[in-house]
């Protein structure tokens, strides 16, 4: 047998009756070992880890990757939301998250 593996059954058989010349009928709901199969070049493992190493070292931009791991942005706060300096804490509006203590000086206060 060649070394091709196949991610639905039904592409097997159809590679076994096709090039082989061999029926193979799995039973109904008759399980094999999970194979992991790399889109990109077909490499394929049985295990998972190495299939991920696989991945991450011969194609770091793979959609499967980047699926798992999505890149970070950084996210900014409108200016709006900025809280107001003691400067200008008379403008701040009640929604903003800044406050006075007893002594007069701003606190900012986390949400």
């Amino acid at each position: 047998m060649c070394e091709k593996s196949f991610t639905q059954r039904c592409s097997l058989e159809s590679h076994l009756r096709k090039v082989h010349g061999q029926v193979h009928n799995y039973g109904y709901k008759e399980r094999r070992s999970k194979m992991f199969v790399c889109e990109d070049c077909g490499y394929t493992s049985q295990q998972y880890d190495p299939y991920i190493a696989h991945l991450r070292l011969a194609h770091p931009f793979s959609p499967v990757l980047l699926k798992l791991n999505p890149p970070t942005t950084k996210l900014h706060a409108p200016s709006s939301l900025l809280v107001a300096s003691s400067s200008n804490a008379s403008s701040c509006s009640p929604a903003c998250s800044s406050t006075s203590d007893d002594t007069g000086s701003v606190l900012n206060l986390s949400i």
